[in-house]
């Protein structure tokens, strides 16, 4: 599915979005992926996975928004977020 411009933001609406009408099976897995990564258990995972994929504190981060992000922290984002996505599918 085309978002438009892709971004991180958008990315996480999508698997949100698509977790939602499947039934809520994505959402876990993908908390439990990021907590193993990050050992945090109170900060959802597309927080965790922006903060893994900007290489930033868990402060840094506290109550920002998914976006915007500069070009190149949505790439990085981005692309963990795949990594993440076919860990998941890959283990299920």
């Amino acid at each position: 599915m085309w978002t438009g411009r892709e971004t991180y933001e958008r990315a996480v609406f999508l698997v949100e979005g698509f977790d939602l009408a499947q039934g809520g099976h994505v959402h876990p897995q993908l908390q439990e992926w990021a907590q193993r990564r990050s050992g945090t258990t109170n900060i959802g995972w597309p927080w965790v996975l922006l903060r893994l994929a900007l290489g930033t504190s868990p402060d840094v981060l506290e109550g920002r928004d998914l976006g915007p992000l500069t070009a190149e922290e949505d790439l990085a984002a981005l692309s963990l977020l795949r990594k993440a996505l076919r860990d998941v599918v890959a283990t299920h």
